[in-house]
């Protein structure tokens, strides 16, 4: 049995501190990629604190080659196995993914999300500077737990499928992050479901601009249909026509 560790939330104070000086933020951690003692000069009090609620203690993996997609995968996976059990409102609190990204995850992250001198970076993607539901999906490790929530599924005998499948280029699953019906498993997995038979099916004539497309169709399905009342196979069904029919339509375009 693995070991159990609390959770931790950032101080309010230290995010308080980071969100005011995101530009002197950005320069130390583009020098310190692997420690992050650097955030007592942010802020000298209280870093983190410990809450009552227990999870497995983890550790992601670091690509040797520097290329965090070699790990991307495992990583994701690893994390939603972890986190997957944590209540709802912790797993949308950005003082938790600020733990996870500047401590628990600090180095891994810096590797899947290079900072690179970008105060934009630093509030966007290791912060909720888009707001909290569009935040979760910027995250640099919120992502990536995300990804796997929303397409794991047990009944397959190879429960991550549809996850390895987007993850492989998260192209397919980013136009949907940014709509509203992308909280809802049934909806996102029939999308990446039609997606993915349209890819297995026609292959090269399945071109990437197809996915904002989609994504806009789904959105369309959901304001002439209750999004509750939509099952996956239904979401499957009228997404795998619609591609269907762009590819015809670009066959045509294309004689």
């Amino acid at each position: 049995m693995k070991n159990e560790i609390y959770i931790k939330y950032m101080t309010d104070e230290l995010l308080e501190a980071i969100k005011k000086n995101p530009s002197t933020v950005s320069n130390y951690m583009d020098n310190n990629k692997i420690d992050n003692g650097w955030l007592k000069k942010i802020y000298s009090g209280k870093l983190f604190v410990e809450k009552t609620l227990k999870i497995p203690d983890f550790e992601l993996k670091l690509s040797d080659k520097g290329d965090y997609k070699e790990v991307d995968f495992e990583n994701s996976v690893i994390l939603y196995e972890s986190l997957k059990d944590l209540p709802k409102y912790v797993l949308s609190d950005e003082r938790f993914w600020a733990w996870i990204n500047f401590e628990k995850c600090y180095e891994v992250a810096l590797q899947a999300m290079p900072i690179d001198g970008s105060k934009t970076r630093v509030l966007n993607h290791y912060l909720f500077g888009q707001g909290k539901r569009r935040s979760l999906f910027f995250g640099v490790m919120s992502r990536c737990f995300y990804r796997v929530a929303l397409t794991a599924d047990d009944n397959l005998d190879d429960k991550y499928l549809l996850s390895r499948f987007v993850i492989a280029n998260p192209q397919r699953f980013r136009e949907l992050s940014w709509r509203a019906f992308s909280s809802k498993t049934e909806i996102v997995r029939g999308v990446i479901w039609a997606q993915k038979k349209a890819i297995d099916e026609y292959g090269s004539l399945y071109k990437s601009f197809f996915h904002t497309q989609i994504a806009k169709f789904v959105s369309r399905l959901g304001s002439v249909k209750l999004l509750d009342a939509m099952t996956e196979s239904y979401v499957f069904q009228q997404t795998y026509d619609f591609i269907t029919k762009l590819v015809q339509e670009r066959q045509e375009i294309d004689l």
